[in-house]
């Protein structure tokens, strides 16, 4: 009884794990082309005040490579958003 109880906890701790990064805007556009474990990873080194570039910048980007989409334009960034991508690749680098 002792171990149904246990992994019902661990099943019930993770599933809120789980749900916390479906919450979390950069985990949501991360996951789109990237394993949550490396998300989880960049997001823990991403700083917090080029967070919200990030996101835009990598929302961006999934769109530049769904199908149909049209290459990634530097262009058509701002200056933030090329911050943020350029902070997701730092941090994504101290991930490996």
């Amino acid at each position: 009884m002792r171990f149904v109880v246990c992994a019902f906890g661990l099943a019930f701790v993770s599933a809120l794990t789980t749900g916390a990064h479906a919450q979390d805007p950069f985990m949501q556009v991360c996951m789109q082309t990237t394993p949550q474990k490396m998300c989880e990873c960049i997001a823990s080194k991403l700083p917090a005040d080029k967070r919200q570039a990030a996101i835009e910048g990598l929302r961006k980007s999934n769109a530049a490579m769904s199908p149909g989409g049209n290459l990634l334009d530097p262009s058509n960034l701002s200056q933030e958003q090329m911050q943020g991508l350029d902070a997701v690749v730092i941090a994504q680098a101290n991930c490996t």
